[in-house]
């Protein structure tokens, strides 16, 4: 069978499930969407409802095409944006990377391919406050949160709230503290004045990651004094136990969500209680996977229908 992972050829993550494609017995295609245009390319018939991946000489696939019909499962790592042309038009830019992405839609929404995630599911993450807004209604508890470009609201929010963080609203850094003092909503003012931002109240305790993948939980505890794990290079991830109910609510949250697999980010309380932050469904794994030993990658095997 043929298997494609979408994301950089040097990334680790898809380094390492090409190998364990390869040796299940099965075609990894590495497909970079950086070189989407340039080493590969995409054809569709809507009426035959069909077409081909035609790659490059140097990625050795017999005949250098792939039928989309020929593919079984797909990977979805990184979506890359496509390299810059020569041209000094931004607007040019702009409008021939929307076009090389509608063109991958067929191939995206192929029925017969088994992503693992969807581009539902990935383009719902990035909507993290419609995500968040569901996660509520499924039973999750989420911390008091504000979302907007509103300096008066947010400066309201941030008054009443003993300890608040701010983080963007789609993603990309890493929280941060919002700073109390008397020049509170001046400082408010500068961080709305570009973009909105989510504000949240402060919920101290322990950072946990719930890898869902299908009925399947696997957690790690992340022990930092940084505000964002992520910014603390010396945080190692444990296995840790969580209590049924959250396991529970985990897979509910992942396949509400339209996802396959995904990594759910908690906040634990001293008392116990869980806060739910957020659900990636496409997170990096291979390091977690590395220290702790849980098999996450046989695991995604078999969501993508490979028997390891």
């Amino acid at each position: 069978m043929y298997v494609a992972l979408m994301g950089g050829e040097s990334d680790a993550q898809i380094i390492h499930l090409a190998s364990a494609i390869k040796n299940a017995g099965h075609t990894p295609l590495i497909t970079n969407t950086q070189y989407f245009g340039a080493h590969w390319h995409i054809c569709y018939d809507p009426d035959y409802h069909d077409g081909f991946l035609t790659f490059a000489e140097h990625y050795g696939i017999p005949k250098n095409r792939i039928a989309l019909s020929s593919i079984d499962a797909a990977y979805w790592h990184q979506y890359l944006p496509p390299m810059k042309t020569s041209n000094d038009d931004p607007s040019f830019e702009g409008w021939r990377e929307q076009e090389l992405a509608s063109s991958l839609m067929p191939w995206f929404t192929y029925e017969s391919i088994q992503w693992v995630n969807n581009i539902e599911a990935v383009r719902a993450h990035q909507s993290k406050p419609v995500q968040l807004k569901q996660a509520c209604a499924l039973g999750a508890k989420i911390p008091f949160t504000y979302v907007g470009n509103s300096t008066e609201m947010a400066y309201q929010f941030c008054d009443n709230i003993p300890e608040v963080i701010y983080k963007p609203v789609k993603g990309g850094k890493t929280a941060k503290f919002v700073k109390k003092s008397f020049n509170l909503r001046k400082d408010v003012h500068a961080l709305l004045q570009n973009y909105p931002v989510t504000f949240q109240a402060y919920i101290e305790g322990t950072n946990v990651r719930s890898y869902v993948l299908g009925t399947e939980v696997i957690s790690v505890q992340i022990d930092t004094d940084a505000l964002d794990f992520r910014d603390d290079t010396s945080a190692s991830p444990v296995l840790t136990i969580v209590p049924q109910h959250i396991k529970t609510l985990a897979v509910k949250l992942c396949s509400s969500l339209g996802m396959k697999w995904c990594a759910i980010d908690w906040r634990r309380e001293h008392t116990g209680e869980y806060y739910f932050l957020e659900a990636n469904p496409c997170p990096y794994f291979l390091y977690v996977e590395q220290l702790t030993g849980a098999d996450i990658t046989g695991r995604l095997l078999n969501l993508m229908g490979i028997k390891n």
